[in-house]
C-alpha cells in the first residue's frame, strides 16, 4: 500500500490502482517521487513512501507544439512550430499591413499605406515610419513610397544623397569625402540662392540731381513726392561675387574627391544666373 496526495489531503490506495491511474506522457503531468528507502536503484516504492502527483504548469515561454505532413511522398513532417520575430522593413514589405502600390500618387494616403507596425520603415527616409514628418502630408505623402516605382525611387536617392544625387552617384559609391563636399555644397547653394534672390531684388536709390517739381520747390531728395517718381533700381551683384569667391577658395582646401563635388556644383548653380538689368 502507498500514500497518495491530493490537493484535498492524502490517502492510502494499493499499488495496482497507481498503476491504474498513472498519468500517460499525453498529460504531460510531473510525477515526484519522495522516498525514505535506502534502496539506491530505486527499485522498491515500500515503506513510507509518498507520490506526489501534480500538472505542469507550461511557461508563458514555452511555444506550441504541432504536427504538420508536409511531403507525404518523402516523409517530411514539421514537428515544432515558432512564430518568427518581425524584423524592421520597409512599409511596401510589411507581412502585417495590406500596402497599396501606384507609380507616384503623393496627394494623400492609398488605402491603409498609412497603417504601420512597430518595424515599419519609410522607403524614404530610412528610419522608422513613426518618426517621418513626412508619412500622410499631402502631396508628399511618404507612407505611398515603395521600391518598385522609379518617381520613388528617385526620391529616396535625393533623400539619402542630397545634391550628391544630380551627379548620377550609387549609394555605395558615396564615401565619406563626397559625402563632405555634398553637404559643403548643399550649404552653399542655400547661402547663394539668399544672395542671388537679394540680388535680383535691387535696391531703390533716388536719382541724383533731380529738381523738386512741388510747391514750395526742395532741395534734391529732401521731398518724397518728387523722389518717388524719380527712383532708380540698382543691381549689385558684389554680394554674390563675394560668396562664390570664398566658396571656390574652400574647395582648394579639401580633398580631391569634395573639391571636384564643390567646383562642379558651383559652375551649375553659377551658370543659371542672369542679369535682371537685360
Amino acid at each position: 500500500m502507498d500514500s497518495q496526495c491530493y490537493p484535498g489531503g492524502c490517502q492510502v490506495v494499493p499499488v495496482w490502482k497507481l498503476v491504474a491511474t498513472w498519468p500517460s506522457e499525453k498529460a504531460e503531468e510531473n510525477i515526484i517521487l519522495i522516498s525514505d528507502d535506502d534502496d539506491d536503484e530505486g527499485e522498491s516504492t515500500q515503506g513510507s513512501s509518498v507520490l506526489f502527483v501534480e500538472p505542469q504548469e507550461k511557461s508563458p515561454l514555452e511555444e506550441k507544439k504541432s504536427e504538420e505532413l508536409v511531403d507525404e511522398e518523402g516523409d517530411l513532417v514539421v514537428t515544432y512550430c515558432k512564430q518568427a520575430n518581425v524584423m524592421p522593413h520597409a512599409r511596401h514589405d510589411c507581412t502585417t499591413r495590406p500596402f497599396e502600390r501606384r507609380e507616384s500618387d503623393t496627394c494623400s494616403p492609398l488605402g491603409k499605406n498609412a497603417d504601420i507596425c512597430e518595424q515599419c520603415y519609410c522607403y524614404i527616409c530610412d528610419k522608422l515610419a513613426a518618426e517621418c514628418s513626412l508619412w500622410t502630408t499631402p502631396s508628399l505623402c511618404h507612407c505611398n513610397a515603395h521600391n518598385k516605382s522609379n518617381f520613388w525611387k528617385a526620391q529616396r536617392n535625393f533623400a539619402l544623397a542630397g545634391v550628391l544625387a544630380t551627379f548620377n552617384l550609387e549609394l555605395l559609391e558615396l564615401d565619406t569625402e563626397l559625402r563632405r563636399g555634398g553637404d559643403l555644397l548643399e550649404k552653399f547653394i542655400k547661402d547663394l540662392s539668399v544672395a542671388y534672390n537679394k540680388y535680383l531684388t535691387g535696391e531703390r536709390l533716388c536719382s541724383p540731381g533731380r529738381e523738386c517739381c512741388c510747391q514750395p520747390k526742395l532741395p534734391p531728395g529732401q521731398c518724397n513726392v518728387c523722389s518717388s517718381q524719380n527712383m532708380e533700381v540698382v543691381y549689385r551683384y558684389s554680394d554674390v561675387f563675394e560668396l562664390v569667391t570664398r566658396f571656390l577658395n574652400q574647395a582648394e582646401q579639401e580633398s580631391p574627391k569634395a573639391a571636384a563635388v564643390m567646383l562642379l556644383g558651383a559652375a551649375k548653380q553659377i551658370a543659371l544666373h542672369k542679369d535682371p538689368a537685360l
